[in-house]
């Protein structure tokens, strides 16, 4: 499967800011990533200090979402990838505008972005829904992420998915 020229990838920067606050405080965005003003600062923190890769993402030109992608083994707060490699980026993802939902935006961006990613070293990608949120967990499935594995905390259940270059080879 070629890349999907409709869509574009934009690093993330300050004038994106209003927008991404915009789409942060939409029910269906809130639901699953939080307060609006604290993921924000997150994002913000993420390109300023160079520890995440965020973009916003366009189709047929219009700004669509927001997709990030990270390393794992950085973080002492995500215990479930001390067995991950350090080369082994996780990915974030929302849709912002509500009437993108559903019409299989978010399944395309993350084809798109995991050809980015497996055109450097990434040997696999992962993804870390919430169990509940079962519209992320179809959408990935759709992008070719298959669940290895779970991990339970204070914040509920998540699923870990990954997608191997080998897979994503297969699949294109």
């Amino acid at each position: 499967m070629p890349p999907d020229p409709s869509i574009a990838f934009t690093a993330v920067d300050e004038s994106h800011m209003a927008t991404l606050f915009g789409w942060l405080s939409q029910r269906h965005v809130r639901r699953w990533w939080g307060e609006p003003e604290k993921e924000l600062k997150l994002i913000r923190d993420g390109y300023l200090t160079g520890d995440v890769e965020g973009f916003v993402f366009s189709v047929d030109g219009e700004p669509a979402g927001y997709i990030q992608s990270w390393l794992p083994t950085q973080y002492e707060s995500e215990p479930w990838a001390k067995d991950l490699t350090p080369d082994t980026p996780g990915v974030d993802i929302f849709v912002g505008p509500p009437e993108m939902i559903g019409k299989g935006v978010a399944p395309a961006v993350i084809r798109a972005f995991s050809a980015r990613l497996f055109a450097g070293t990434a040997p696999r990608i992962i993804i870390d829904p919430d169990a509940e949120n079962k519209r992320a967990l179809r959408a990935y499935a759709k992008a070719g992420f298959t669940p290895y594995g779970e991990w339970n905390d204070s914040n509920g259940r998540t699923i870990l998915m990954e997608l191997t270059r080998t897979e994503f080879e297969r699949m294109s």
